[in-house]
């Protein structure tokens, strides 16, 4: 992003339109993977104007490939197809086959992704084709992967077989390890759905071996779970479970590899840092040196023209004025250390609100959860100890919020692990149960802190609402630890009330088991899950609590509106009742239309 906005400052001064296109085109991409989607769209639109003015018409049809790709994101289909037919079209007007092929390449991901598999068939069949005649290898294993994964679906194995076999063929004559050991997994993938055990396992033993001669530890851990879901559903439970710790294994590889470019990063900076600030001081040091000099300097000619009870009164004065100044240089420098440390220190923390917020998704990615949603969440220092959640597991939705002990950077730390351990219950463990998997992360933080039983003071924990929806039942199965979790139907509030004690307070022998609730919703009911923050605010005429009650009212009174109506209503609300007063916590607030 930084060399992005450069770029357009360079491409402005000298007046080179085109550049300029192409990089605002690269930052609407930036936001669009940052989950920024309207500065994405801005981005996009103005690249579009400056390629249509300069009659660029293959980055045209690129920038509107990826508009078309931003809509999608946004699961609006029809704004997304608009946008991709009028690439298509002006790719077919400039006959640059490589824009047709990418462009009904990403139709046909359109298309599989709403269920249209056939439409979705044809339009990669069409991408295949440019890319074989363009002879590029890529493209041609890309096309082939994706038809196979549609075939795959429709239930015709044979012709999915042929295509990863194809593709297979292609990576192995051009010495492409990765992508055969990709390819390998694949078809073991086709086997498992046929029930083929042997021939799936005997694939997938072949894909695991490339991919650690290669370190391909991403894919390492996607081989290895699918062999364990084969050893499950052929009841070898214990190969199973060496099979979960072997992608276990792989995922600490990632990871590892991971914090070593953090450190890296982070110990590059401190150490430029410093040295800037040596050279600063160094430079100080120098310049009064002069000043000193020449004062010396002066004062030594004066003295010599002035009579001796002059002179006597000046260096008595002189004396004065130099301790005055010798203070005032302390105090200077005093006031620069403390300067110079706040500011390290607020830098430091700035750092680590980044860290918290590549760790927490991006509040847009709740759409893959819930279509209509909103997301209030105001930290009351840099960062903060409160954190939202959700995970999309096979049809299951899953949503928490969670606050946790204290707030700023403790409170950012606690968050960072309780993030942690809900992804790992998730998508490790398979767990979708609300308490399940609540009682996985009191065990996981009891682990992490390195709490034991005779410790009864350890009180490092938080408070959660966890919720996980099911569309085809239309159910809602929730667990909470303090924090209830709200419906609001016809008016009415359904309360659906949490266990009185949170999550990493009871460790050892003295653990306690969450309990599972489950109710069934209608379509139209409005779900909400908060931390006490908001409740807790000090505000109001008389400078009392907000209050739970209040805030039962707020809901009901709003909770007809837009997500986006009712996010603003709630935070003008707390902002007005707050006032002059200083915010007491972290505030978080989530709701959900079913």
């Amino acid at each position: 992003m930084r060399y992005g906005k450069e770029g357009i400052v360079l491409a402005k001064s000298i007046g080179y339109e085109i550049g300029l296109a192409q990089v605002l085109n690269n930052i609407g991409n930036l936001y669009m993977d940052r989950g920024e989607h309207d500065k994405a769209l801005e981005n996009l639109i103005e690249a579009q104007k400056i390629f249509e003015k300069n009659k660029e018409r293959i980055k045209v049809a690129m920038t509107m490939t990826n508009i078309g790709i931003l809509y999608q994101k946004q699961k609006l289909y029809d704004k997304a197809l608009e946008y991709y037919n009028s690439a298509l079209m002006t790719g077919k007007e400039a006959n640059h086959q490589k824009t047709i092929g990418n462009v009904s390449n990403s139709i046909g991901a359109l298309y599989y992704e709403i269920g249209e598999r056939d439409k979705a068939l044809q339009q990669f069949k069409v991408y295949l084709q440019i890319m074989q005649e363009l002879k590029d290898i890529r493209g041609v294993s890309d096309g082939l992967n994706n038809i196979a994964v549609v075939y795959e679906e429709m239930g015709n194995y044979k012709e999915a077989l042929a295509c990863h076999n194809l593709s297979l063929t292609l990576a192995r004559d051009h010495g492409d390890r990765k992508n055969t050991a990709v390819s390998l997994h694949n078809i073991g993938l086709v086997h498992k759905a046929q029930k083929k055990y042997v021939e799936a396992v005997r694939y997938l033993d072949s894909s695991i071996a490339i991919g650690k001669e290669v370190n391909d530890y991403d894919n390492l851990i996607e081989y290895y779970k699918t062999l364990a879901e084969i050893y499950v559903e052929t009841g070898d439970f214990k190969k199973a479970l060496e099979c979960k710790d072997l992608a276990a294994a792989a995922n600490d590889s990632v990871l590892s590899r991971e914090r070593s470019r953090q450190i890296v990063e982070m110990s590059t900076k401190y150490e430029t840092e410093k040295k800037e600030q040596e050279n600063k001081l160094l430079k100080s040091e120098g310049e009064r040196q002069r000043v000193v000099n020449i004062a010396i300097t002066s004062g030594l000619v004066l003295c010599a023209a002035l009579a001796f009870f002059i002179f006597r009164g000046y260096r008595q004065k002189q004396k004065a004025n130099r301790e005055l100044g010798e203070k005032n240089v302390l105090i200077e420098q005093q006031k620069r250390v403390v300067e110079e440390k706040n500011k390290d220190i607020t830098d430091s923390i700035r750092y680590a609100k980044r860290l918290q917020s590549a760790i927490l998704k991006p509040e847009n990615n709740l759409a893959m959860c819930f279509e209509e949603n909103f997301v209030l969440f105001k930290p009351k220092d840099i960062v903060s100890g409160d954190f939202y959640w959700f995970e999309k597991f096979g049809k299951r939705s899953l949503v928490a919020a969670a606050d946790c002990t204290g707030h700023g950077v403790p409170g950012a730390f606690m968050s960072i692990i309780g993030c942690n351990l809900l992804s790992q219950a998730v998508n490790e463990y398979a767990i979708t149960q609300p308490a399940a998997i609540l009682n996985s992360v009191n065990k996981g933080l009891s682990k992490v802190l390195q709490q034991r039983s005779d410790e009864p003071s350890v009180k490092d924990g938080m408070d959660i609402a966890l919720c996980a929806f099911d569309p085809e039942k239309m159910t809602i199965e929730f667990a909470g630890a303090y924090n209830p979790l709200w419906i609001v139907r016809n008016g009415q509030v359904i309360e659906l009330k949490a266990d009185k004690f949170p999550v990493g307070a009871f460790v050892g022998k003295e653990v306690r088991l969450f309990t599972n609730q489950e109710v069934q919703v209608q379509k139209g009911d409005m779900v909400y899950m908060f931390s006490d923050g908001y409740a807790d605010q000090f505000g109001g005429p008389q400078g009392k609590k907000f209050k739970y009650s209040r805030m039962r009212q707020m809901l009901t009174d709003n909770c007809k509106k837009p997500m986006k109506e009712q996010r603003e209503v709630f935070n003008r609300v707390i902002e007005d009742w707050k006032d002059q007063l200083e915010q007491i916590d972290d505030i978080l607030l989530i709701g959900v239309k079913i």
